[in-house]
């Protein structure tokens, strides 16, 4: 089972570095790299979903866009014996009338050869 530092970093109540494992650390990763690429590092400005589906009018363009990234993101992960993306899952919902988009699919854990769900949330989309 695999561990990592806690998003965000913080400290455990020995004062030790915050750590988590096993699902809650591949939630983490996941939604690491599915984050919006807002960041200054030169080498990752192309990692992520990127924020087109918060700023960008929620068609099916923006969508495909979205989905070819994710089963990118997913090919590394899988390339590095972590993650299977679950394709025939992966669903759009709109949960609530403010426009907030949710992306649902689910993932094999090649290490523990277990099946999670995973959503993410798009505040905005309109």
């Amino acid at each position: 089972m695999t561990t990592g530092l806690a998003l965000p970093v913080g400290v455990d109540k020995t004062g030790g570095a915050a750590l988590v494992s096993g699902e809650d650390n591949d939630q983490k990763l996941i939604y690491t790299a599915l984050s919006d690429c807002d960041n200054e590092n030169a080498f990752q400005q192309d990692i992520g979903l990127g924020g087109d589906i918060v700023f960008d009018v929620n068609d099916s363009k923006i969508r495909a866009r979205v989905l070819r990234k994710l089963i990118a993101i997913f090919d590394d992960f899988e390339t590095n014996h972590k993650y299977k993306l679950l394709t025939e899952s992966i669903e759009w919902e709109e949960s609530t009338p403010e426009g907030v988009l949710v992306l649902k699919f689910k993932y094999l854990n090649l290490e523990t050869d277990e099946t999670s769900s995973f959503k993410q949330f798009f505040q905005g989309a309109r």
